[in-house]
């Protein structure tokens, strides 16, 4: 009888530890997850305007998807073609982007807003080209990357 007091009292004693390590392994709340999704889109953007405005290609293509899509028909090979192009031919980018919105979902962000880029060129002079922008981001191995983006330019 003493023994089975004393086992009992084991176990009981075992309770709270087990409650506590149950609870630690609980996933995050969805409304940490998503507040932790769209700082991380925030991010995203700041770095792909960053990398964008260094004009050093493979550092900003590195954000892409190699399944990524442009404007619903540019597959990666073809945007990375541009992107060459636009680089070499320019002096400086300056890229501002004013976010709209941020969705949220589980393995993917979108983002909705409208850009500006002001681009010298290297044979003299600017350009500047405004309109709105559309970027489906996937997580690919830990990071977000651009699944699809989608732009229009205004006049």
């Amino acid at each position: 009888m003493k023994l089975n007091k004393i086992i009992f009292i084991f176990f009981i004693s075992l309770i709270p530890i087990y409650s506590f390590s149950v609870r630690a392994q609980v996933p995050p709340s969805r409304e940490i997850q998503k507040a932790e999704s769209m700082e991380e889109a925030r991010q995203f953007i700041h770095e792909y305007t960053a990398r964008f405005a260094k004009l050093d290609l493979d550092p900003f293509m590195e954000l892409f998807s190699k399944r990524a899509v442009e404007n619903r028909m540019f597959p990666y090979d073809d945007i990375r073609e541009a992107y060459r192009k636009t680089i070499e031919g320019s002096s400086s980018i300056v890229y501002t982007l004013d976010i709209d919105s941020i969705q949220t979902y589980p393995q993917r962000v979108f983002v909705m807003g409208r850009y500006q880029i002001t681009q010298g060129l290297k044979k003299g002079g600017k350009t500047v080209l405004t309109g709105d922008i559309q970027w489906d981001l996937i997580r690919e191995n830990g990071s977000l990357k651009i699944r699809e983006v989608n732009f229009g330019r205004s006049r």
